[in-house]
């Protein structure tokens, strides 16, 4: 018996290894033969390798022949086509990051006069240290250190299979204790190992007089010719993974002293280059000493530079470095933003990287010592900024960046990747430790997501047509009713010890509300009768997924506490547009004002049956929809971690009744176009409470070495409080009119000046020099910038010039600036000067 699956890639990145993976371990569970063929190349894989399905070299669009022969092969089939139907949902391959603008280097920067490398950007952020120099082994090398004298004997297959299962079982060992990205890399690893075809070609080069340590080499370059022969570059990147695999396989049979080990001690800060750097290599670096990264070969999309990216670590790559002489005791500098590499760094160019890299952590620091307070507008309304997590770890960190609460605990993870289910001791231990953590802030348990785009093999849930609209989440509950129960107890253990709550998603009536109470009721009074203890008024809500919630809210919140938007899925089935195919993409619309009028509906409802409500879904942090929730009167909005400080600064520069005014516009308004205009320049700041002039803008003996840095650290100090959102445009600005004439005025003062865009506040600032700089053709001891909006009245700016110049005039006025003794009498002068 055969069937054929007639299936087109839908895969952004095409088929690799995470998702054959997952057709991998699905197919190795039917007795019928799977074979993978991509009609375009002609290129025919077993299925039940994931490396022979990404030899395929099946990309985006590509059409594909799948053929199952045996005597499951219907049934089979029919599970196959499902999950390759939800392949493009639960792809978690990481975004590269924005390439560089090779085009734009800020002018300050350009003043410096640097010499650099142009290569790519991998990852964004500035690093200064000594280069490290990595030798990076090619498979070659690996052949030549091959150290067995004596010819195979019968033993070498028996060698090799041991061998496959003790890296096997390291690599399940520790994928128990990781998460996110890391997690998802082992995983990917992991199907390498276990691949039987990659078995079957060592085996095969044994059978032919080959040892194991030459066998296990030539096997991968085997697969390694095939991949690279790929046009997709992502696919491509995968050789380096290939290759790890066969250096640990190899030290696992052979000894940790055949080749060089994975951990590169490092003594001090260091800035590593390598030809390529295998993920088990960067895994094993002390992450603390490690600056940045420049990799020859390594692509913006492999596991490696994705580590990165999770880890924040500066990382280049497309730099041949190899012809450079670098001096291990002198610093280089690489710096993401533009993609550059800078080999041999005068001093004035280390100045301006120290600088800048002073200035971002004091702006990080900034952020972080204020994500604590509380998130509020600028006139005191209380939105609660929470958290959305998946692990432990993932709660540290979020708390860490201020997070009031977790709004959304996805639960269902600890529930895949894994042949069984968690038991309760392992959930509850789990969730208590969360609750702990949160020291009585709120943590919301959804319960599990499972089905949809989150399939989990061992409850045979079967194959569906739209799996999306299907059996998935609450509807799986009454099936598995045990299991639900079980998760029910270990969150209601947790809530002995904080405020735990309870979430159900995908809610589409109220009849599954009330059978989650009645069975929460139920687990309840089981553990009262085994002496327990728990929190008995646990409140239980629902995420608001399915739109039918929004004209059954009044029934709901009879048996509801609260409800959650999950944006993500309520734009998906409002709009009937999967938000993994990228064929509908302009269909799934979060802008569109049918959408924002439902959203602002649902508020509404939920407020007059006195509850609260909360959004959970990725448009929670976007500071371009923030003024919008906030008008609407959303109560909590739900991000990840690292977002929050940057919105909870945002929310505090918003006017709620400006915000309110905004919501009531929008929902007036007719197209997506429109939204998105009126979102662009809201209007909803305190605006008016910003001085002119402030005693910060006041900087005594400011030690600047030419008048590049002294522009540059006067732009510095305005973003530092928040006078602008985009300083190297600002800088450009005022660099426009110097370009055009000198602004130093005699007598050693300066007046640059400007009219922009880019400054959200006029703002006047000074400096007193420590020492004298050239200002084009005069020498300068005393500058004052003067920043003007664009909004602010004509020639606003001209007038403060106009007055500054004047009383530059007078010997008097000259003679208190050069004398004052500290900042504080400065101010002083100046705001009398200009009546401020």
């Amino acid at each position: 018996m055969s069937e054929v699956i007639i299936y087109q890639c839908e895969l952004k990145d095409g088929i690799h290894a995470r998702p054959a993976g997952h057709i991998e371990r699905l197919c190795n569970s039917f007795l019928a033969d799977v074979r993978w063929k991509n009609i375009r190349t002609g290129l025919e894989g077993s299925a039940k390798s994931a490396l022979s399905i990404v030899a395929t070299d099946t990309l985006l669009n590509d059409d594909c022949e799948i053929t199952l022969s045996g005597e499951d092969a219907r049934a089979a089939a029919k599970l196959l086509a499902a999950l390759l139907r939800q392949l493009p949902a639960f792809e978690t391959a990481e975004e590269a990051e924005p390439a560089a603008q090779t085009g734009y280097l800020p002018r300050s920067l350009r003043e410096t006069h640097l010499k650099f490398i142009q290569g790519t950007r991998i990852s964004a952020g500035v690093a200064i240290a000594k280069p490290v120099l990595v030798q990076s082994l090619t498979f070659a090398e690996l052949l030549a250190r091959n150290p067995a004298t004596a010819p195979p004997d019968a033993h070498e297959k028996i060698v090799v299979i041991e061998g496959i299962e003790a890296l096997k079982h390291e690599k399940q060992v520790a994928l128990e204790s990781k998460n996110g990205v890391e997690h998802d890399i082992i995983q990917a690893h992991l199907s390498i190992i276990s691949d039987a075809v990659f078995l079957s070609a060592i085996t095969g080069f044994i059978d032919k007089g080959k040892n194991s340590w030459e066998a296990i080499i030539l096997a991968a370059m085997h697969f390694c010719d095939t991949l690279s022969r790929s046009s997709s570059k992502y696919i491509k990147e995968r050789t380096l993974d290939v290759f790890d695999i066969t250096a640990q396989l190899l030290t696992n049979i052979y000894g940790t002293d055949t080749l060089p080990q994975n951990s590169l001690a490092l003594q001090e800060p260091a800035i590593i280059l390598a030809d390529n750097l295998t993920p088990s290599k960067f895994l094993g670096i002390d992450k603390s000493l490690l600056a940045g990264m420049v990799l020859l070969s390594t692509g913006k999309t492999s596991h490696t530079a994705i580590l990165a990216r999770s880890l924040g670590i500066p990382a280049l790559n497309d730099i041949d470095f190899s012809a450079l002489h670098l001096d291990p005791q002198q610093e280089i500098i690489i710096d993401g933003n533009p993609g550059i590499l800078i080999s041999a760094p005068d001093e004035k160019v280390l100045r301006y990287y120290r600088n800048e890299m002073a200035v971002q952590r004091n702006m990080q620091q900034q952020m972080l010592a204020n994500a604590t307070l509380p998130a509020a507008t600028a006139d005191g309304y209380r939105i609660e900024i929470a958290a959305n997590i998946a692990s432990l770890a993932e709660a540290e960190s979020a708390f860490g960046n201020g997070a009031e609460g977790i709004g959304l605990f996805r639960t269902e993870i600890s529930f895949m990747d894994r042949e069984t289910s968690p038991d309760y001791a392992e959930l509850a231990d789990l969730y208590t430790r969360v609750i702990k953590l949160a020291d009585h802030k709120s943590v919301i348990f959804r319960t599990f997501d499972i089905g949809g785009d989150k399939p989990v093999n061992y409850l045979s849930i079967g194959e569906e047509a739209n799996p999306f609209l299907g059996f998935r989440a609450v509807r799986t509950y009454p099936h598995y009713r045990e299991l639900f129960a079980m998760q029910l107890k270990a969150i209601l253990t947790a809530s002995a010890h904080g405020n735990a709550k309870i979430m159900i998603p995908m809610i589409a009536n109220v009849d599954e509300v009330i059978w989650c109470r009645d069975a929460l009721e139920s687990v309840k009074g089981e553990m009262r009768n085994a002496g327990l203890t728990f929190n008995d008024s646990i409140e239980l809500g629902v995420m608001l997924e399915v739109p039918s919630v929004i004209f059954a809210i009044q029934e709901i919140a009879d048996y509801a506490d609260f409800f959650s938007i999950g944006s993500n899925d309520l734009t998906q089935y409002f709009f009937a547009a999967d938000r993994g195919n990228t064929r509908v993409a302009g269909v799934y619309d979060n802008y569109s004002p049918a959408f924002l009028r439902a959203m602002r509906f649902a508020v509404d409802e939920v407020h007059r049956a006195g509850k609260w409500i909360g959004i959970c879904g990725e448009l929670g942090a976007s500071k371009d929809f923030l003024p919008l929730f906030t008008g609407m009167g959303f109560d909590e909005l739900s991000m990840s971690g690292t977002a929050i400080p940057e919105v909870k600064h945002a929310l505090r520069e918003l006017n709620f009744d400006k915000c309110r005014r905004l919501a009531e516009e929008i929902v007036t308004l007719r197209r997506s176009d429109e939204v998105k205009s009126a979102l662009r320049a809201p209007g909803v700041k305190t605006k008016s409470t910003r001085p002119l002039l402030a005693p910060e803008f006041i900087l005594s003996c400011l030690a600047a070495s030419d008048k590049n840095e002294i522009i540059k650290m006067m732009t510095d100090n305005l973003w530092l409080h928040h006078r602008t959102d985009n300083r190297d445009r600002l800088c450009d600005d005022i660099w426009t009119r110097e370009d055009a004439f000198s602004t130093a005025v005699g007598y050693g003062f300066a007046i640059p000046h400007t009219k922009s865009d880019h400054i959200l506040y006029s703002t006047i600032s000074m400096a007193t020099l420590d020492k004298p700089v050239m200002w084009g053709d005069q020498q300068v001891e005393t500058v004052f910038l003067l920043t003007v909006s664009k909004s602010a009245e004509p020639n606003e700016h001209m007038k403060y010039f106009s007055t500054l110049a004047r009383k530059l005039m007078k010997e008097e006025f000259r003679h208190e600036i050069k004398h004052a003794e500290n900042a504080t009498v400065l101010y002083n002068l100046m705001a009398r000067t200009l009546e401020i």
